[in-house]
């Protein structure tokens, strides 16, 4: 075992160590305060991938390659989920929309006489003609 196999191993051990509290908040803290859906949860686990995948590479540890291939799969798995399903986030925010232009039809009903209503079409103009 030469002095680079050492020292690869030695930034192996210490990566596991490093490695064990981010992967005990990813599995046991952040799920029960987020939902699998926010942002927050993606980039942790966007973040965890690319540390697993820079220990892969620099020490050519194999555990840390199949973890960030795990993960890479369970997030490829997740924007395949939201790519087939409208986002709830859309649908709500849709909603929200129309309510408010609910509210908005109704202030301006009360608020001015209309001499025509506000969702009919507008009255055709004609040029006046002139006389010859």
């Amino acid at each position: 075992m030469g002095p680079g196999a050492v020292a690869r191993a030695l930034i192996r051990a210490a990566y596991r160590l490093v490695r064990f509290p981010f992967h005990l908040v990813d599995d046991v803290v952040l799920p029960v305060i987020f939902d699998e859906q926010v942002p927050v949860r993606r980039a942790y686990g966007q973040f965890l991938r690319a540390c697993d995948g820079a220990a892969a590479y620099l020490t050519a540890d194999d555990t840390a390659a199949i973890r960030a291939a795990v993960l890479r799969r369970r997030s490829a798995a997740f924007r395949d989920a939201i790519a087939r399903h409208p986002s709830s986030i859309h649908t709500e925010s849709e909603v929200v929309m129309e309510h408010h232009r609910a509210r908005f039809r109704e202030r301006r009903r009360a608020t001015y006489l209309p001499t025509r209503q506000l969702d009919d079409p507008p009255a055709p103009v004609t040029a006046p003609r002139a006389e010859a």
